[in-house]
């Protein structure tokens, strides 16, 4: 039998520890690293689909290859001479820039950014900008900041206020809620902002139900209360807050009165929100991605950062907002090429479709790795269209996704088991390995030794000039100096000495004047009028309606908020079950359409309509569809439901801005 201390590398929040076992008679299992500093031996069910994958009857084992509608075997050989020959043809026809490389991430390991390395080398290709995820309030806490930082989780249990906003650990963030019981267990008080009743409701002591996409506002509403009773901790704002004067005026605006009809939040509600931020101190907001996945989300983060910035709730223990990491990057080498040795043609990822579908020169060649563009883009109909106009695509992937069913050539990739790669994650302070325990199987290969080889078939081996293992020597290189190597990391994870226990806490924030940035140049030059605003293009015309759940008529033809979260047990599109659509609406809403538990309904945008099974539940919005992320035989997703829009920053894409119709399903 073999034993490894290993690592998860899906891109969550807790990246966990893993201790893997593999024997001939008993096969690959995965429990818990009891001895890993955070996740403390728990893990998910989404560690055991992956150990299952390994050898699962859906595993991709060889090359495919398109003939005749269907995918017949190849061999490596094969494989190699036929992409080598198709990226020389697109860049001796239309240049670089006609081969489009999509890429995400589905794998966090460093040694799978090799595959942009490879692309960078051909001079720069066509590849998406922005994120599909977080980059809306990722840029804002850049503006705000000068960095995305956090504390260590532990700081969690020192803050007196807790506030979850728009994030439910107890499913997305499971290794934190032992730290926010402790915190509860010591007298702090744990609030959840949502517009459904999560999970982790059941150990807060106050539950706040906003209407969907309006939770800048509903912090815009605290400030202007705040600032109203002058409840701001003027010292640490003399010193470390500028712009708060055209911040004032923003907030002015969003007098109690107005903030309830558009967010639901009764003025004493407000009120009692305001107070318990600005004098019940430290404040920690744990924030969550869906409520910055609309088209105002960069702003919300930023009206968020703004009620620690006027309360004096940062750089202090138990203080301050957790939303992403920075400190990885800083102190790694990375394995992507330096931009000014390449030039490639970027299209923002809401729009990358309707881009690529009238790109000049056209795109010849598509290459996917890390992701599953056909399910996990919006305008996923659109897509397809686009997706079956290009001349050749490829997909990198351990099954055969949608994304690969729909392409030419299909390559099997390593498992998280089958090699070593370095996890750094951009929420977590700890550095892991995931180790390879078992051969790789079949004939799956690992995509650094893929673009090992296509690079040195192109004449590219100078840049390409290490094995996996120099590799990652190569990107440890600079942590020596704390004695952290590749040898170190293989007996198991470690803390990195470079993440403070307390983000800020020396105060000196990298923006232009030093400063939190309540208002910002940088900003204003690059976004304009939508600084400071979280009423935005869609949520703006959303929250206007009138919100009352009596009066259908004058909420358009789509009058029902749209959310599509992740579901508990899966990732994206990983681990999801060709089971159909499950949609969840209030008792309310159920009675308007006749509807009951078990019932199947037709979800209808203006984009796109799917049937799903119903379940009715209090925890709903009473004008809200929840429909998780799901999928079908047919390779259908939510995300046909959903255009392309822009978020206020960052290039994301606003998920969650359609609004929708229901009906009835009554055919057998």
């Amino acid at each position: 039998m073999t034993v490894l201390r290993s690592a998860c590398p899906l891109n969550c929040p807790d990246s966990c520890g893993f201790v893997v076992e593999y024997s001939e008679d008993k096969g690959l299992q995965v429990r818990g690293d009891k001895e890993h500093p955070l996740t403390k031996g728990i893990v998910c069910s989404k560690a055991q689909a992956q150990a299952q994958r390994v050898f699962s009857a859906e595993r991709l084992r060889f090359p495919l290859l398109r003939d005749r509608g269907g995918l017949r075997r190849i061999s490596w050989a094969e494989a190699n001479t036929l992409l080598t020959d198709k990226i020389k043809e697109t860049l001796e026809e239309v240049g670089s820039w006609g081969i489009l490389h999509h890429y995400d991430y589905g794998h966090n390991g460093k040694l799978r950014e090799l595959d942009r390395r490879f692309f960078q080398a051909l001079g720069g290709v066509t590849e998406p900008r922005g994120s599909m995820c977080w980059g809306a309030g990722y840029r804002a806490q850049e503006i705000d900041f000068g960095g995305v930082l956090a504390g260590d989780w532990t700081q969690v249990s020192q803050a007196r206020v807790i506030i979850l906003w728009g994030r439910d650990p107890a499913v997305t963030n499971l290794h934190m809620v032992p730290l926010l019981l402790e915190a509860k267990k010591v007298g702090a008080k744990i609030v959840v902002i949502n517009p459904v009743r999560v999970k982790s409701a059941d150990f807060a002591q106050d539950y706040v139900q906003v209407h969907p996409g309006s939770d800048g506002v509903l912090a815009m509403g605290i400030a202007h209360i705040i600032l109203r009773e002058g409840w701001l901790d003027w010292d640490f704002v003399r010193r470390s807050v500028h712009g708060l004067e055209a911040f004032a005026l923003r907030a002015k605006e969003y007098n109690p009165e107005r903030v309830a009809m558009l967010t639901g939040i009764p003025v004493e509600k407000q009120e009692e929100l305001a107070q318990t931020i600005s004098r019940t101190r430290p404040v920690t907001i744990l924030a969550g991605y869906g409520l910055q996945r609309y088209s105002g989300g960069g702003n919300t983060l930023r009206a968020i950062d703004a009620l620690l910035a006027l309360t004096g709730n940062l750089g202090q223990p138990g203080a301050g907002i957790h939303y992403g990491y920075q400190y990885h990057s800083r102190h790694l080498n990375k394995v992507t090429m330096d931009p000014q040795d390449y030039q490639s043609r970027t299209f923002p990822h809401p729009f990358l479709a309707e881009e690529i579908s009238k790109a000049d020169p056209p795109v010849r060649l598509a290459v996917v790795t890390r992701s599953n563009p056909l399910v996990q883009q919006p305008n996923s109909l659109l897509w397809r269209e686009v997706w079956r106009k290009i001349p050749f695509k490829v997909t990198f992937d351990i099954t055969l996704t949608e994304t690969a069913r729909h392409s030419d050539l299909v390559l099997p990739v390593t498992t998280a088991f089958e090699d070593e790669d370095l996890i750094a994650t951009s929420w977590s302070p700890i550095l892991q390995l995931t180790r390879k325990i078992v051969e790789p199987r079949y004939e799956a290969r690992s995509e650094a030794v893929i673009f090992t080889e296509l690079a040195q078939r192109l004449g590219l081996e100078e840049v390409f000039p290490y094995t996996p293992e120099q590799w990652l020597e190569y990107v440890l290189a600079p942590l020596a100096e704390y004695g952290i190597t590749l040898e170190s990391l293989r007996k198991g994870p470690l803390r990195t000495p470079y993440i403070p226990e307390v983000a800020w806490q020396d105060l000196q924030f990298k923006t232009p004047s030093g400063k939190i940035e309540l208002a910002s140049e940088i900003a204003l030059a690059e976004y304009g009028d939508a600084v400071a605003d979280p009423l935005l293009e869609g949520s703006r015309d959303a929250l206007n309606m009138n919100l009352e759940f009596t009066k259908t008529p004058s909420q358009g033809e789509y009058p029902w908020y749209l959310i599509t979260p992740h579901p508990h047990h899966a990732l994206h599109s990983q681990f999801q079950e060709a089971e159909g659509f499950r949609l969840y609406i209030h008792p309310q809403l159920a009675e308007k359409y006749y509807l009951s538990t078990g019932d199947r309904a037709l979800v209808e945008t203006e984009h796109g309509q799917l049937l799903a099974w119903v379940s009715v539940s209090e925890d709903i919005h009473p004008q809200t569809v929840v429909l998780p992320e799901g999928g079908t035989e047919e390779g259908w997703g939510v995300n046909q439901l959903l255009a392309g829009k822009a978020s206020d920053f960052g290039e994301s894409t606003p998920y969650y801005e359609a609004r929708c119709q229901l009906r009835k399903w009554l055919v057998d």
